[in-house]
């Protein structure tokens, strides 16, 4: 059984995760450098609430998709100790993102709620980079065995 996911299993998780960063990078520019005019003045973009629900939506798939990787891929891959330094970084950085998001969603204490957005939001800008990293040390591991 190979680590390497297949190629529909590699572009589901590609494209729900640009999808699901693209989404929440807009909502944080248009939330905080934009404003449109509104009956009463200057109100927030009118796209933020179709962001956040596509936000939503693309997070929940792409925890199916997290869960589809761990039975197989993360667990192969740990037994052949093979990437799994950033693999480790990756996962944790996930159950990160899920839990402040779920916290975002569902939080009500001012301050905390605060500092789980730029955890958020910080974890959600770089993951994207983190994800190249491993997937790019990955081709190296395989070609080097």
């Amino acid at each position: 059984m190979p680590i390497k996911l297949g190629r529909y299993h590699q572009w589901f998780l590609y494209v729900v995760g640009v999808i699901l960063t693209l989404s929440g990078a807009v909502w944080l520019y248009l939330h905080y450098f934009v404003r449109v005019e509104g009956e009463f003045g200057p109100i927030h973009h009118p796209s933020e609430h179709l962001l956040l629900t596509v936000h939503g939506i693309t997070a929940a798939l792409m925890m199916v998709g997290l869960g589809s990787v761990l039975p197989g891929h993360v667990s192969r891959a740990w037994s052949m100790r093979r990437n799994v330094k950033t693999g480790i970084f990756m996962l944790t950085m996930m159950v990160i993102l899920s839990l402040s998001g779920y916290f975002l969603y569902y939080l009500g204490a001012k301050g905390l709620r605060d500092i789980t957005a730029i955890v958020h939001w910080a974890i959600g800008l770089a993951l994207p980079l983190l994800a190249w990293l491993h997937v790019h040390r990955g081709i190296k591991t395989r070609m080097r065995k």
